[in-house]
This record gives structure tokens, sequence and C-alpha cells, in this order.
């Protein structure tokens, strides 16, 4: 990669997402050029947006255009930061969301998140999507030795919620180096596996990780808790990104880490 190529990371929300995905960029992606920008807009309003382009849904969108039209829209303090990039300077795309299946849009959208699923499936291409269930302060929930679920259609709100069940030591996200963040994403892999073979341990190999994709995912949260029961299981998307990006090497770290934990 040479010094004018980015990897831009997409944020739904402009605090918390940015936070962590900063932190992220610290401990595991410190050699790389990586930008972070809000979008503000939550994956149901993206999609409406995005619906009203001509090629949507074609070949020919190029989701590079549409957020630095949007961000244009917006009076941000990144605006003059974002527009001064280039199409060119862009080598990788990634997308963060929230499920946030409690959405108003949700049931005037159903095929969203399948469709943007299928519009963001590359990374070098219109970008790679990563959906947070339910919502991006997944990172925090308490997930032990078991897959955790929620009700979408919960009286209290998810932030409240998870902020009143957590270690509060995972709010102070600037404190937590590269080994936190290993042992906290540990769980959420797990988790994912256990949709796929009902067992919550990781996948026995790496070949097995790239059986799972990110589409696939969203259809089993889909078969097995959001369409049977209006639930969702906890997953928090960082854990993927990171193992979808960095590879082999990092699945080893948190294999060790796990043969460490059992051997206890």
């Amino acid at each position: 990669m040479n010094d004018t190529e980015v990897i831009l990371l997409i944020t739904e929300g402009e605090r918390l997402d940015i936070r962590i995905l900063n932190q992220v960029k610290k401990s595991f992606l410190p050699e790389k050029s990586v930008k972070i920008f809000p979008i503000c807009l939550n994956i149901y309003n993206l999609y409406k947006k995005m619906s009203q382009y001509d090629d949507f849904g074609t070949e020919f969108i190029d989701i590079f255009v549409v957020i630095k039209e949007i961000i244009q829209e917006q009076n941000s303090s990144n605006n003059t930061e974002f527009l001064a990039l280039k199409r060119s300077q862009i080598s990788e795309i990634f997308l963060f969301f929230d499920f946030d299946g409690h959405d108003t849009l949700v049931s005037q959208y159903p095929n969203c998140i399948n469709e943007m699923f299928e519009l963001f499936s590359d990374e070098t291409e219109n970008g790679k999507l990563y959906i947070n269930y339910p919502m991006v302060e997944s990172y925090k929930h308490p997930v032990k030795n078991q897959i955790e679920i929620i009700d979408i259609f919960n009286k209290t709100h998810y932030k409240t919620f998870v902020a009143s069940i957590c270690d509060k030591k995972l709010e102070q996200i600037s404190k937590m180096d590269k080994n936190a963040w290993l042992d906290l994403f540990l769980p959420h892999l797990k988790s994912s596996n256990h949709l796929f073979f009902h067992k919550f341990e990781l996948p026995k190999n790496y070949v097995e990780t790239q059986e799972i994709s990110q589409l696939a995912i969203y259809e089993k949260q889909k078969q097995q808790h959001i369409d049977p029961n209006k639930q969702v299981m906890v997953l928090s998307s960082f854990s993927w990104f990171l193992l979808e990006y960095l590879g082999e090497p990092l699945f080893l770290e948190w294999q060790n880490i796990d043969n460490q934990g059992l051997s206890q």
C-alpha cells in the first residue's frame, strides 16, 4: 500500500462507533492509513436514500459518491477532510451499522438488510458491510459461556439495559489494549459459531471461519431468533471485521487464548 491509499471506515454513529474503531485501529492496524467517518444515518435510512438513485442495486452505483453527497448535505466538522478524499485514494471500504430491529422503517423495507449485504459484499468494490446485533453497544454486553438473546421490542432501551449490566471498565475504551479487545471479542466469535453449529465454541480451524459470511449470519439470526421470536442474538461485528481482515494469524491468537482458558 502506498502513502496515498486509504482504508475507509464508515460508521452509523458519530460517537461510540468512532471511539471503538479508533482503538481497534490503534491496537490492530497501527501501520495502516485508516480514515473513519460517520454517516449519521441508520441502515434503513441509508437504504431509503440509496433507493432513490437510478443505479441502485446495480454494479454501477458508487458508494463513495453516495456517501460524499450525504456528508456534503450534513453540517459536520468531518466535511472538509472527507470531501478532500478522492476515489482513487480509497483501497478498501468497510461499513458498520446496527440491526435496529425496532426501527419504524423495518416493516417498510423488509428486504433492506439482505439487499444491502448483497450490494456491500466486497471491500475493494462497493464496500463490505458489518452489522452489530442489536446495536454497537453489544460490544460490552456480558457474553460468558453461552449466547445472549434479547427481545427486539424491549420496554427498556438496549443502551440503557446493557449499561446497567456491563462491566464498567468496558466503557473506558481508551484504556483497553489489544489483549483486552481479544478477550472481549472471543465470545462473540463463539456466538456466531453457535448460529451455525449450535455449539458455543470457536470454529475448529480458520478454514471453517471462511464458510461463515455476514449475510449468512443475518439469515441465521432471522431463521432462529428474529422471525420466530422477535428476538436477536447479541453479536458485535467488530470481531468479524478483525478476523476477516487480519486472517489466520489473528484466529490462531484467539485459539491460543481460548485453549489457555479451557486448561485453567
